[in-house]
């Protein structure tokens, strides 16, 4: 029997609607599976290395933000692991070590957000990640059975009995074991706070690190819905499914500096030795008696700056660099006093008296949150961070009890006055100098409002360092200068370079001119010149006429420490000093991760110098003829 025409019409239609229904149905499920462009994407193509030392981990999204996490603590390390879509490269953090971003360069996350992380957690506890500023903190810590955040929390194994293709809604597992990849989601509320910048590997402190290895990290500005969720994961699974790091003879091999004859080199303090987590800022001097002096910070709980438990550690070596005895606290304040935060002292500079031998060594003292950020007006310890010294007779053997000139140098209404890490100097005359910073409120160019600016000066001693004065700011209504270094000049002139926390990119410098006393003098204009990523650096006068300044040579990156010299040549009519205007290429000391630094002349003439090396972990000597920074490379 025929079918009507009728009945093959409404066939026909039952079909077409039914057809039509399941497009819709699958449009209407890809729509909402279509995931937002993500604020910020870290994955294993962005990872930048340096043999298998992370570098940076470069923003993979949208190409007009630069959300880039090019600041580097520690030494976060680049593996290598196969996956059945092939081989990756994670990072891995080994609890003292992160990546980061500051607020002003990532930007600030405000109201619902997602963060997506693909992970293995080796470590016992710690923080994952976390805003990068204390007014947008955001941290995700693993406590050992679970993960501790203001967000919502589910997971998702990436392993073999979890194929790619049958991926569905996470559960929230909270208690799972660590020790194995996951894609890890977080779910934060618009009430749980901003996350403003971003850092990978610990708090906004760098303190409590975790010890965990980072594939992928995925921030949303918005809240993922559960089939957008997903559509991700179901990806991510699909690049890591079956990850397992690759032997060694197939990873990345450490980037070792060549071997050079005229350079010695010895690792002085690492860090985690002695029980302490971090040795920085090195200041290095030569005594009368020709032996080196080094100092630094020894911050026995963390890396973080000033305040905190914060010692100043002191070490000699009486061969020139070749080994060094042990190291002793010549500055500790007793960090159990109540509210003192740890009563730390830090920033350590260091001056040889040639005349006497006294050996003085300069820090900032902070009982209490007296330090870059909290200090306020007025002279006591109760209001401000003091200026204290320290100083021995016997050629670094002992050392006396701290005493504070704060009151001889810092004006009452600044809210902070003290040395620049590093070293000191003796100028021909016997006038003791240390670099010196300030910090004063004073109105903003750009807005008008009142802000605590920062200015590079120095402190004098005509008397052999028992009363101090101090010099105007370098550059009182220009950019804002903090750390810095000096130098006497042939021709009686002082050269001072400064950091500059406007982020130029450059050194700023300016030349003191003085005559009859030392306080009797002006400063020049100032220039800028030597790419410089905002970082202390060390400049000396050699006594062949011959400047030598060392920093980091990248304009954003504590990375490939150089050393440079300029000539001290005399303008006509001795008006000035063509000196620090026009620098060498240099000679690369550490073309890793390097950062403070400080240099000395030694004895038979060679240059020392102690600097903060990434590779190393800990601070670094080096020793090398003058020549050897001219050579052609």
């Amino acid at each position: 029997m025929r079918p009507s025409m009728s009945r093959l019409t409404s066939l026909w239609l039952a079909v077409y609607f039914v057809a039509k229904s399941l497009t819709c149905s699958s449009a209407k499920a890809d729509e909402e599976s279509r995931l937002p462009t993500a604020y910020a994407t870290y994955v294993s193509s962005g990872i930048e290395v340096d043999g298998n030392r992370v570098r940076a981990w470069k923003h993979s999204g949208d190409g007009t933000a630069n959300r880039s996490l090019n600041r580097v603590v520690g030494r976060p390390k680049a593996v290598l692991v196969q996956t059945d879509s092939g081989p990756r490269t994670v990072v891995r953090f080994d609890g003292r070590s992160a990546l980061w971003s500051a607020v002003g360069e990532w930007g600030t996350v405000d109201g619902d957000r997602t963060i997506v992380v693909v992970a293995k957690v080796s470590g016992a506890t710690g923080t994952l990640l976390d805003g990068s500023t204390r007014t947008g903190r955001a941290p995700v810590r693993w406590t050992g059975t679970a993960w501790e955040s203001a967000a919502g929390f589910s997971e998702r194994a990436i392993s073999t009995h979890v194929p790619a293709d049958t991926v569905t809604p996470a559960e929230v597992t909270n208690g799972t074991s660590s020790d194995e990849w996951k894609c890890l989601i977080f779910r934060f509320a618009a009430g749980d706070g901003p996350l403003g910048g971003l850092i990978i590997g610990a708090d906004v402190a760098t303190q409590n690190g975790l010890r965990c290895d980072v594939g992928e990290v995925h921030v949303f500005s918005t809240a993922l819905s559960d089939p957008q969720t997903d559509s991700l994961t179901a990806s991510i699974v699909a690049r890591w499914k079956n990850a397992k790091e690759l032997p060694d003879d197939q990873q990345l091999k450490p980037r070792r500096l060549t071997d050079d004859p005229d350079v010695f080199r010895t690792v002085v303090r690492e860090n985690g030795a002695d029980g302490v987590h971090t040795y920085r800022i090195p200041g290095l001097a030569t005594s009368a008696k020709g032996t080196l002096v080094a100092v630094f910070d020894v911050r026995n709980k963390s890396s973080a700056d000033l305040p905190g438990d914060i010692d100043v550690g002191m070490m000699r070596s009486v061969d020139d660099g070749v080994t060094w005895e042990t190291m002793r606290r010549i500055i500790d304040f007793d960090s159990a006093v109540e509210g003192s935060q740890g009563n730390g002292v830090g920033d350590p500079a260091i001056l040889v008296d040639q005349r006497t031998g006294k050996i003085i060594v300069a820090a900032l003292w902070s009982m209490g949150p007296r330090a870059w950020n909290a200090s306020g007006p007025g002279l006591s310890p109760e209001e401000t961070g003091q200026l204290v010294l320290v100083t021995s007779d016997d050629d670094g053997l002992t050392w006396s009890k701290p005493r504070s000139i704060t009151a001889q140098v810092k004006q009452p209404e600044w809210r902070l006055c003290f040395n620049g890490p590093g070293n000191g100097i003796q100028l021909r005359d016997g006038t003791l100098i240390f670099p010196a910073q300030f910090k004063q409120d004073q109105p903003s160019k750009e807005t008008g409002k009142i802000v605590s600016t920062p200015h590079s000066c120095f402190i004098a001693s005509v008397d052999g360092g028992e009363t101090w004065k101090i010099s105007p700011a370098a550059i009182p209504d220009g950019i804002p200068t903090s750390e810095c270094s000096i130098a006497e000049l042939s021709n009686g002139s002082l050269l001072l370079s400064m950091r500059d926390e406007s982020r130029s990119g450059l050194r700023a410098w300016a030349r003191w001119d003085w005559k009859d006393s030392i306080l009797n003098g002006t400063w020049s204009d100032p220039w800028m010149t030597v790419t410089d990523p905002t970082c202390m650096a060390s400049l000396i006068r050699h006594p062949d006429n011959v400047l030598l300044f060392s920093n980091p040579d990248d304009s954003k990156r504590r990375i490939s420490l150089t050393v440079r010299h300029s000539d001290d040549h005399i303008l006509p009519g001795n008006s000035g000093s063509t000196a620090g205007r026009k620098w060498s290429d240099g000679r690369v000391i550490d073309p890793s991760g390097a950062m403070y630094s400080s240099m000395t002349v030694l004895r038979d003439g060679r240059i020392g110098m102690l600097y903060e090396s990434s590779e190393e972990d800990g601070l670094v000597f080096v020793r090398f003829p003058l020549d050897w920074v001219s050579k052609v490379k």
